[in-house]
């Protein structure tokens, strides 16, 4: 069996999508240039998503450009959506930072250190899973073809004419600036925009889903844990003051993992509750494109986006069960312990351990919806419904 992870090795993922945007959540020490560089790089992205999301949103408001073609308002309402999203993440974010900072240092310092105790945590069970893993290599791949895949297709078609016939000037986005793009200066700036503004929102998206689901895991692997501890624990009817000071400290040890996942809901909860809805808006508009476009080169990367937007929140929603399970186990522990060998105040104090542990903890989008695979379910109807009414209204 090889070494077991660091608690860095947990928040890799979600460290890396802001520190490629620029931003170092935790300010780690590096030398003058480097700061210099990525608080450069920082600014170019928030400038470019101002500046893109503007544009979206003026565009949509100027109706005349989109109205009389089902594709283009698909296609407008799509990236509105997903840019959305991302503003609303990325605010959140940035209100919480301190918070969520704080949050992660905390769980840091409870995470067990020398390798026996990580063996008992069994922390590789709670890092992000290979298929995880996979999405999100996915998810990058898909995003960095739908990235290039236009500058590349008014390249070969450039170069197929032999120069005798325009550069296409194909964009990411179909989003008109208030500069002309169809230049080779305008379109190289163009261009620059769309990069870091999708990286921003790409990153975005993703980044505070990732962070929220490893600090879910984290949360999940202390509930497993204490789990374990009490339903193995031994106690007698000799050794009531040894046993009370066990129960003792895995109270207090429980109700400190409750208190990190009520940071939890109260940092993410305005995220997951905007989530929801904006995701499946996002997969009905998704959807209604690929079937417009049919099996061309646009249409299949669409389709590729529906399915990566459709796995990131079935991985967020998969961690919010995950925290569900785990939580419950303290109450099923406490009825497996073998607390008939205990003293009677031993029983007294399992038995509220038990209620206390009853209920069990939850990721909810402010107290409205808990996050589960109950929700995926719930979100992929709202999805079909969706999908249905503005095909049929389309189609009349």
């Amino acid at each position: 069996m090889g070494k077991q992870r660091s608690y860095e090795d947990n928040t890799y993922f979600a460290n890396m999508m802001f520190k490629t945007l620029g931003y170092d959540l935790f300010d780690s020490p590096r030398p003058r240039w480097q700061n210099l560089l990525l608080r450069s790089y920082f600014i170019l992205c928030v400038t470019s998503n101002c500046y893109g999301a503007s544009m979206v949103t003026y565009r949509i408001l100027q109706w005349e450009s989109v109205a009389g073609s089902p594709s283009k308002i698909m296609q407008h309402g799509l990236h509105f959506f997903y840019m959305f999203n991302a503003q609303v993440k990325f605010v959140t974010f940035m209100m919480y930072r301190k918070r969520i900072r704080s949050l992660s240092n905390n769980l840091k310092e409870v995470y067990p250190n020398d390798e026996k105790n990580q063996k008992e945590y069994n922390v590789d069970r709670f890092y992000l899973s290979r298929i995880t893993r996979n999405v999100l290599y996915l998810y990058c791949i898909t995003m960095v073809i739908m990235a290039f895949l236009p500058l590349i297709q008014s390249c070969i078609m450039y170069l197929i004419g032999f120069g005798n016939v325009a550069f296409p000037y194909k964009r990411i986005f179909p989003t008109r600036f208030t500069f002309d793009s169809e230049t080779p200066l305008g379109y190289v700036g163009a261009y620059v925009i769309d990069i870091a503004y999708s990286q921003f929102i790409v990153n975005v998206n993703l980044g505070t889903d990732l962070w929220m689901m490893c600090i879910s895991s984290q949360i999940s692997m202390h509930f497993a844990y204490l789990a374990n501890v009490l339903s193995s624990y031994c106690p007698s009817r000799e050794g009531e003051r040894q046993d009370c000071h066990f129960l003792a400290g895995l109270v207090k040890r429980h109700q400190l993992i409750l208190r990190y996942n009520k940071d939890v809901n109260d940092v993410f909860g305005l995220l997951l509750a905007s989530n929801l809805f904006i995701t499946a808006s996002l997969l009905c508009c998704v959807a209604y494109f690929t079937v417009v476009q049919g099996y061309n080169t646009e249409g299949i990367s669409y389709m590729m986006l529906f399915v990566i937007v459709t796995a990131q929140f079935y991985m967020v929603s998969s961690h919010g069960q995950m925290l569900i399970d785990f939580s419950s186990k303290i109450a099923e522990a406490a009825y497996e312990n073998r607390w008939y060998d205990g003293s009677l105040r031993y029983k007294k104090k399992i038995l509220i351990l038990m209620g206390r542990a009853q209920r069990p903890a939850e990721i909810s989008a402010k107290g409205m919806i808990i996050i589960s695979l109950d929700t995926f379910k719930i979100l992929m109807t709202m999805t079909y419904r969706f999908f249905a009414v503005i095909r049929q209204t389309v189609e009349k």
